[in-house]
């Protein structure tokens, strides 16, 4: 009889421990995303398959392993080296995809995600502190944040944690599903021009991201009819009618703004034609949006002119001889400086991720930079951070002027 009171005893006392246990949090995505935290991130792949993956880095070869973040493991999902002019061997940077191998596989509702190596950027904090900004401005950017990444408990340095651009990350920025998503790749340097008729042609130059199995026609068909009508020799009125049918004018405007801003070398207008974004467009329509990606050659320069290379791109260059998309960019211009310069923000973030990284930089052995190298290179964001704003202001201050001389209007009506 005692011992079925104690039984009972020590059962009740498990229950009220259990209802006044506090509740465990569940881990989400935007967890994964806090750049307030330096995160643990790794995988395990068998060492014959790493040994391909270093070999093969050139191609887009899946291997199978397992990931994991924190305490969180993930099984028998798929990774492949990624990346352009960052392609490595020896520091890889790694797209995950969590649903190749297993169908409706996600890590918190995410079926992909990318683990950028910033070799291109030996500060490793301009992709980060670029997104940043897009979103404060109200434009759909990846969330990010930062990692000491291990291959098979190896340490292989300073990572960024970063959303892949795919229908889910269009479902939470735009709250659609099932547009059509491309992604500019680098083939020649591409400044808008009219390719002809045949949609084959932009086909390497923008990559299916959905509706992959649907005819070249559906998919390309308005990516052509934009660059044909941007390429038209009709007046302005007709023409912003025309391509107005195919591209956002407005957004693109603005989009272009940021990355001046941001004196971005290798985006919209950057030396080597159109790069580094993705094309959306909504179900059942043909006009396009852009969505920024990839922003590690940002921070270029403190005196970025505001108008480089804007003659180059014929898309840029016919959007500001309308007066509203001019002054919208300028407009977009003040508003990054001002963001930027709002109670030091700019300044107090570069400050802020690099030295949540710094250690962790510092002990990154392969890196292609020497730490003195990356001290530097820190120094130059943290000072761009601080004077960018003034610069820009004072550019626009002064095309503004010029536009209300050009005018004709007279000085006691400005």
């Amino acid at each position: 009889m005692n011992s079925h009171r104690l039984i009972r005893a020590g059962l009740l006392l498990a229950a009220l421990a259990w209802a006044n246990a506090p509740a465990v949090h569940a881990q989400t995505s935007a967890d994964l995303f806090n750049s307030q935290t330096l995160h643990d991130v790794r995988i395990f792949i068998h060492s014959k398959e790493l040994d391909q993956l270093r070999e093969h880095y050139l191609e887009n070869t899946y291997y199978p392993a397992d990931f994991q973040w924190g305490n969180i493991r993930v099984r028998d999902v798929a990774v492949r080296v990624r990346g352009l002019a960052s392609r490595s061997a020896i520091k890889p940077g790694l797209e995950v995809d969590f649903d190749r191998y297993t169908p409706g596989q996600q890590f918190l509702g995410l079926k992909a995600l990318v683990l950028d190596n910033l070799l291109p950027d030996p500060a490793m904090i301009r992709e980060f502190l670029s997104m940043s900004l897009f979103a404060r401005v109200g434009e759909p950017a990846s969330r990010e944040a930062f990692c000491r990444f291990y291959i098979n408990n190896q340490y292989q340095g300073v990572y960024a944690i970063v959303e892949a651009v795919d229908a889910e990350f269009v479902a939470r920025t735009l709250g659609e599903r099932d547009g059509y998503l491309f992604e500019k790749k680098y083939v020649t340097p591409f400044l808008g021009e009219d390719l002809g008729d045949d949609v084959a042609a932009y086909k390497p130059l923008f990559e299916a991201r959905t509706h992959q199995d649907e005819p070249d026609e559906a998919l390309y068909a308005p990516i052509r009819d934009l660059f044909r009508e941007a390429n038209q020799p009709v007046d302005d009125d007709t023409w912003r009618e025309r391509v107005a049918q195919y591209l956002d004018l407005a957004q693109f405007v603005t989009h272009v703004a940021i990355e001046t801003f941001l004196a971005e070398e290798d985006g919209v207008i950057g030396a080597s034609g159109m790069a580094n974004f993705y094309f959306y467009r909504s179900p059942h329509q043909t006009s396009h949006r852009l969505l920024v990606w990839d922003k590690d050659l940002a921070f270029h320069q403190i005196d970025w002119p505001i108008f480089i290379r804007a003659e180059d791109n014929v898309l840029f260059r016919r959007a500001l001889a309308f007066e509203d998309l001019r002054n919208l960019y300028l407009d977009t211009l003040e508003q990054c400086a001002r963001v930027a310069a709002e109670d030091e923000w700019l300044a107090r973030e570069a400050e802020r991720v690099s030295g949540l990284i710094a250690d962790a930089a510092h002990e990154d052995v392969w890196k292609p930079d020497s730490n003195n190298a990356y001290d530097e290179a820190t120094e130059f964001v943290k000072a761009f951070a601080r004077a960018r704003s003034t610069f820009v202001l004072e550019e626009v201050a002064r095309t503004r002027q010029e536009m209300l001389a050009a005018s004709g209007v007279p000085v006691a009506a400005r």
